[in-house]
């Protein structure tokens, strides 16, 4: 192997060294050729830079964890002596698993959630430069490492991380992968409050909670469980304001969209110039989850609501809403293929 801080496999030892563990199933998101990373990762575990766990997660079925070794880490000190200090503080996630599952599939929430914010080209490194970025550039700290600042590591909230947006805004990231979460509203509340108490989020308000997991039609099963005042799941909440996204590209250019309003403007204007979509001050497309509860009527409901007569949603994301509109709304569906044009528009605009 070529040693040098650009190699993949060194910036590989690296996230998993800030993760604690990270699923192997995660390099799919991470972009580029799959097959190249994955004879990477069986290099790396085979010289033993990285230890590949196995266990038996939900449904039983088999799952993969990477994490660092001993060795992995003075290849690190060689190359870049500052980030292997960081690591051995254990500034963003504790020790690795060690074997024990649940432990385990804590981290692989948070590495999902690091490895997203660094798609979205947050400020996610520990250090002054990332705190002096906050209120000018979008800025992510893990749970781990608030509940370190804070002095209590609130366990029972099941918060990931943080992003922070130049506006003061705040959103809570959660992630959720195939499955819904059991819920308890007061501690995530505890900590929100002790976040914004504390000196990295003085000043910023929440804005609300993003929910990432693997395919759009997960949102109809979220919905019915929202609605339910007794529900052990994820459901709303006077204090709350869920977003769904999938962890895709397609969820990655709406995030942006929910995380900057100038980015949401550009949006909105272009696909009402291109495909006629109404300007709304709550666009249902961005997929909040209180907007859709809008076009399902729980069963026995006898109260009358206000609902909407129609939704925009792009066609990635019809699939949910024909399985949870029950209502009679209309679904108008507007291709997906809008949002990777905007992408091309904008990368022209910039010389990219």
């Amino acid at each position: 192997m070529k040693w040098n801080t650009e190699y993949f496999g060194f910036r590989l030892l690296v996230f998993v060294g800030f993760c604690g563990e990270v699923p192997v199933a995660l390099l799919r998101k991470a972009g580029g050729c799959y097959d190249y990373r994955r004879r990477v990762v069986t290099e790396l575990v085979r010289t033993g830079y990285l230890k590949e766990r196995k266990f038996r997660g939900e449904r039983r079925r088999v799952v993969r964890s990477l994490s660092l070794t001993s060795r992995g880490l003075n290849q690190i000190q060689h190359l870049s002596p500052g980030r292997a200090e960081q690591i051995r503080a254990r500034l963003l996630a504790p020790a690795d698993g060690q074997g024990d599952w649940r432990r385990t599939q804590r981290l692989h929430r948070n590495a999902a959630c690091l490895l997203l914010a660094h798609q979205l080209g947050a400020r996610w490194v520990p250090g002054r430069r990332r705190d002096d970025a906050r209120r000018k550039e979008l800025v992510y700290y893990s749970a781990y490492e608030l509940n370190k600042v804070c002095g209590k590591d609130n366990k029972s909230a099941r918060v990931s991380g943080v992003l922070l947006t130049p506006g003061e805004r705040y959103y809570a990231l959660y992630y959720l992968g195939r499955r819904n979460m059991r819920w308890n509203p007061e501690t995530e509340l505890l900590f929100r409050d002790q976040f914004e108490q504390s000196e990295a989020g003085a000043g910023f308000s929440y804005s609300g909670s993003i929910l990432l997991g693997e395919a759009w039609e997960q949102a109809a099963d979220l919905v019915p469980h929202a609605l339910n005042p007794r529900s052990r799941l994820i459901r709303f909440a006077r204090e709350d304001f869920f977003y769904y996204i999938a962890f895709d590209e397609n969820g990655r250019r709406l995030l942006r969209a929910i995380l900057d309003e100038h980015c949401l403007y550009r949006l909105q204007q272009y696909l009402l110039r291109e495909a006629h979509c109404p300007v709304t001050n709550e666009p249902v497309y961005l997929f909040p989850l209180e907007l859709l509860a809008g076009f399902y009527q729980s069963p026995g409901e006898r109260q009358y609501h206000v609902r909407p007569g129609y939704g925009c949603f792009f066609d990635f994301q019809m699939p949910a809403m024909k399985r949870l509109c029950n209502t009679g709304a209309e679904l108008i569906s507007l291709p997906g293929s809008l949002l990777a044009g905007l992408d091309r528009k904008e990368g022209e605009r910039n010389g990219s």
